[in-house]
């Protein structure tokens, strides 16, 4: 088991950037974040990517209402089986590009809370959640989106995703191979009338 001591210690009040913090900490089996002073922080990129002994992790005191960058969060967090993220406060995130990639044993998933208004990069932001079997993305507003790029790339028990009427293709958008080996329904609303699916 290894784990890293002392982090209840770790005064992070005026931290503004998270990011790369435990990157590529493979076998880190046991992080304590949860009394973490994340208000101030703009950028978690790749904060936890490639943790992938760790089992669980308790997010629930994140306070991410000035973060504007999640790109790779939690990408190869490849044990983790449930994420609670009820909590977070994405107003104010424009990057979500791999934000869930690869969390092979990751089963379901509420991003209900989620507010994607100003994002502009969903690539590969669901790639390779190959245990996922339905995806609620029905607050998701992708009015200011412009790549999809891979959204759901190698998702093959992901039959179900709910969209809302806010999941919007724009002009100009890239959405090259967002379906590929995912068996989903696609999204209905008339703004995607035009697209020729593989």
């Amino acid at each position: 088991v290894i784990e890293i001591e002392g982090m209840e210690y770790l005064d992070t009040t005026n931290v503004t950037n998270m990011s790369d913090m435990f990157f590529g900490m493979s076998s880190l089996t046991n992080l304590d974040v949860s009394n973490f002073d994340t208000k101030n922080v703009t950028n978690m990129a790749s904060m936890f990517s490639g943790v992938r002994a760790l089992l669980d992790i308790d997010l629930k005191n994140f306070n991410t209402s000035n973060v504007t960058n999640m790109d790779s969060m939690f990408l190869s967090m490849s044990n983790v089986t449930k994420l609670d993220l009820s909590n977070f406060d994405t107003r104010n995130v424009t990057n979500m590009s791999q934000l869930f990639g690869n969390m092979y044993k990751l089963t379901s998933l509420n991003l209900s809370s989620f507010d994607t208004s100003n994002v502009i990069n969903m690539q590969s932001m669901f790639a390779g959640l190959s245990s996922l079997t339905s995806l609620d993305l029905s607050n998701f507003n992708t009015s200011n989106v412009t790549i999809m790029s891979t959204m759901f790339y190698n998702t093959p028990n992901l039959t179900n995703i709910i969209y809302g009427n806010n999941f919007i293709k724009n002009s100009g958008l890239s959405i090259t191979n967002m379906y590929r080996e995912c068996p989903a329904n696609k999204p209905l609303h008339n703004s995607w009338s035009d697209v020729i699916w593989d």
